[in-house]
């Protein structure tokens, strides 16, 4: 998936120091047919579970109620956050994870900070009237640029 392969781009280049996602599209079924378990840096899991019929054709959707997908579009979002690398401290769980929710604003945020960089993922509400899909994947490699984090 599209998805997989920018976090693989950004885990695989280490000069590559900012990496920004939107994910949109849940893996097709096809995946989840075969059995295949999705692996990302050091972090896998069943494709079963992210899996699911369905897409646009022109601005009508054809599969499941939407509102169905919601939850498998949560744990992809978890998986794709989950495969980031940062750094090799990531995979000694010293890491600095912080949960925060500003209701003001409707921003809720997880930021995970290593000794090699940081990563988060931002819920920013763009989407109403039946849209979910509002979460953003952040990451960088130090030196932060603080301005972000």
């Amino acid at each position: 998936t599209l998805s997989i392969k920018a976090v693989e781009m950004f885990n695989d280049n280490d000069n590559v120091k900012l990496f920004a996602l939107k994910p949109c599209c849940l893996p097709q079924m096809v995946y989840a047919n075969r059995g295949d378990i999705f692996r990302i840096g050091q972090h896998e899991f069943d494709a079963r579970d992210v899996c699911s019929n369905g897409s646009f054709n022109r601005k009508s959707w054809d599969g499941p109620p939407r509102w169905h997908l919601q939850p498998k579009f949560n744990l992809w979002v978890e998986n794709l956050f989950k495969g980031i690398d940062v750094g090799q401290s990531l995979m000694d769980h010293n890491d600095v994870v912080d949960e925060e929710e500003a209701t003001d604003t409707g921003l809720r945020r997880v930021l995970v900070t290593s000794e090699d960089g940081s990563k988060s993922k931002d819920e920013i509400v763009v989407q109403v009237d039946g849209g979910f899909q509002n979460t953003y994947i952040f990451a960088e490699r130090k030196p932060l640029t603080s301005a972000i984090w």
